[in-house]
């Protein structure tokens, strides 16, 4: 029994430091631990390549790969790219500066069925104020899941909260502790200033699509719709609609808004563009009266707003018009039914309405030029800077079975082109293609 009195005891003290360690683990926040392996250090690589760098895969022959995805690039150079396996890990590579910095491998979140985070959509990120990232993943098998938001502490390779959302896109708000998510008809706010909360926001009357939104300081919300902008301020929306259409159609190219300082743009439809003031108040924009370089006057009206960068710049990329359709109302090129009637009690024809002041041969011979091409444009000046994609491009050193950007490679909110080329990637920052 002596004998036995020591182990006892020990089983006891052993018991009661459990206990305590169980304790104090049920009292502060849950940390999950992220996966660890060989594939965090070794599933991509980063090389220098020309102006910019080369971002490629190095799959392991021990666990293949089900699907690979960059994301559009963030602030500070970080570019996310996500990783599912066969088995139905998710992997996220970083890079920073075009430096490959390791691999988050997320293990199933707390509360997050597995049929879901198996094959779900790393949407959108978001660098927070403490260097973490916020992910935002959605339903990826189409079955129409409810979202959720991931705060992954990058240090600790850990899971610091999970938040079941809704939306398709993601927003920061410039508090950084809450974002906006909006998307499928739904506008809602999600916030972690003392713990993780979600709360539907109610919509415009008469709003059910979405082209963008913007939050803006002092709890204002921008919202572009195919109708026109909404603005939430001082707890209420305000409608504007759509100014008149321009002398170019261009059928479903949707609003866009893009911030720089304290001042917001709105374009409703390419060509044309509002500054919105912080009060509110609108101020049209004549893009005609830019002085764009000699020869490409006709460019004016189809800029096509794609953001803005840190320096203020405002980006435009090209848009193609459709002459298949008017974008002015067909009614008001034909006689009124008045005007017809009175002609045929006269015996007389109707007039002929005139012909449209906007002939398209001109436009058609001008776009066979291509419109490979972007501006970069500081609303403090009256000349937008051109970038011509066809002659920078060879001097820019882009991978040889590269082609021209396409609209989606500009990302001016995260300061860079993007390429993305299935298993790779090649990224520049816009200071090396417009100092």
């Amino acid at each position: 029994m002596k004998r036995a009195l020591p182990w006892i005891l020990s089983c006891l003290a052993l018991g009661l430091v459990i206990a305590g360690l169980f304790a104090l683990g049920k009292r502060g926040p849950k940390i999950v631990p992220a996966l660890s392996g060989p594939m965090a250090t070794s599933l991509f690589t980063s090389t220098p390549q020309g102006s910019g760098d080369l971002l490629q895969l190095q799959p392991a022959a021990d666990q293949p790969l089900r699907s690979v995805r960059f994301l559009p690039a963030l602030k500070q150079g970080v570019v996310l790219t996500q990783v599912l396996t066969q088995t139905g890990d998710q992997m996220v590579g970083r890079f920073v500066a075009g430096t490959f910095e390791g691999t988050l491998r997320i293990s199933l979140p707390e509360g997050v069925p597995g049929s879901f985070f198996r094959f779900a959509r790393l949407q959108e990120a978001s660098i927070l104020q403490d260097g973490s990232l916020l992910l935002f993943y959605v339903d990826g098998t189409g079955s129409g899941d409810a979202a959720w938001l991931l705060d992954m502490d990058v240090e600790s390779n850990s899971i610091r909260w999970t938040l079941k959302a809704a939306g398709s896109h993601l927003a920061m708000e410039p508090s950084g502790q809450s974002c906006l998510l909006w998307g499928n008809g739904m506008l809602s706010r999600a916030s972690w200033t003392k713990k993780p909360e979600f709360r539907p926001l109610d919509l415009p009357e008469g709003v059910t699509l979405m082209d963008a939104v913007l939050p803006m300081p002092d709890g204002v919300t921008l919202l572009a719709h195919p109708g026109g902008l909404a603005q939430f301020r001082g707890g209420a929306w305000t409608l504007t609609p759509l100014p008149d259409p321009g002398p170019l159609a261009f059928p479903g190219a949707p609003g866009s808004l893009a911030r720089v300082g304290t001042d917001a743009y709105w374009q409703p439809r390419p060509g044309q563009l509002t500054r919105i003031v912080p009060d509110g108040s609108l101020a049209p924009i004549d893009l005609s009266t830019l002085s764009l370089p000699p020869g490409h006057e006709r460019d004016a009206a189809m800029l096509r707003l794609a953001g803005a960068d840190a320096h203020g710049r405002l980006w435009f990329l090209m848009a193609t018009p459709d002459f298949t359709i008017s974008p002015h109302p067909a009614e008001a090129d034909q006689p009124s039914a008045a005007l017809r009637a009175t002609a045929a009690m006269a015996g007389k024809s109707a007039p002929t309405p005139e012909p449209s002041p906007s002939d398209p041969t001109p436009w058609l011979d001008y776009l066979k030029g291509g419109l490979d091409r972007a501006y970069a444009w500081n609303p403090r000046d009256t000349a937008p800077r051109l970038v011509d994609w066809k002659t920078l491009w060879p001097s820019l050193g882009a991978p040889s079975d590269s082609s021209l950007p396409l609209p989606r490679n500009l990302q001016p909110a995260g300061g860079s082109l993007l390429v993305d080329m299935d298993t790779r990637a090649w990224w520049v920052p816009l200071d090396k293609i417009l100092p």
